[in-house]
């Protein structure tokens, strides 16, 4: 079938609007939110801020569009892999040291880190704010639906509530594995305790609290 030119025109468009949000995002992990500016991010794609006005807004756009990427390929990530385990609690078990023992997403975790050292209380504009809650809200959280199928099949405490121990795990997680990987060095000097074994006690503590 013969492309349009309207058809040509909107992928060109979006490879456009893709090759910003990856320039910025490399961008900001190589110098930081708070030191790239949108006239770096211009240079870079070797474009006019009039151009980048028709993509984008503001530097706040462009930082959270970076972060839908991350969160989604995350998401993404997690729902390919084939979850080993016979119960709620043996693939949420499977699931935590899939992520605490993975050592291949420090770009991700320093861009989390990041957004959230940038927006600490509050996001920019009401629009952002809510298509971030959007987002966030768009499906089922990985630690909330193993813990409701543990819990229905019995493997999970039936007294928790779910919610709040799904979003405490997910917490306690991103911030102790931001930790241990972005400072894990000078933590086992300053310590004397190696974070990987850290990272193993943090999976033992959530699963013994879990379990049925």
């Amino acid at each position: 079938m013969k492309v349009t030119w309207k058809e040509q025109l909107e992928q060109h468009r979006n490879k456009r609007r893709e090759d910003i949000i990856q320039t910025a995002k490399e961008l900001f992990l190589e110098h930081g939110l708070s030191t790239v500016t949108l006239k770096d991010i211009v240079g870079a794609c070797g474009i006019s801020k009039v151009t980048l006005y028709k993509y984008f807004n503001s530097l706040d756009e462009i930082i959270f569009e970076v972060q839908f990427e991350i969160l989604s390929a995350w998401l993404e990530r997690y729902n390919q892999t084939a979850l080993q385990g016979n119960s709620g609690y043996e693939k949420l078990q499977f699931l935590l040291e899939q992520i605490l023992v993975s050592k291949d997403n420090t770009d991700t975790i320093r861009f989390i880190a990041m957004f959230d050292m940038r927006y600490l209380e509050e996001y920019p504009t009401p629009e952002l704010e809510s298509r971030f809650r959007s987002f966030l809200r768009r499906g089922p959280h990985p630690f909330l639906s193993l813990l409701q199928e543990g819990v229905a099949d019995g493997s999970i405490r039936r007294d928790i509530d779910v919610k709040a121990i799904g979003y405490t795990i997910s917490n306690v997680v991103n911030a102790t594995k931001q930790r241990m990987l972005l400072r894990g060095k000078l933590l086992h000097l300053d310590q004397d305790v190696d974070p990987a074994i850290v990272l193993e006690h943090t999976v033992n503590m959530i699963l013994a609290y879990v379990k049925s």
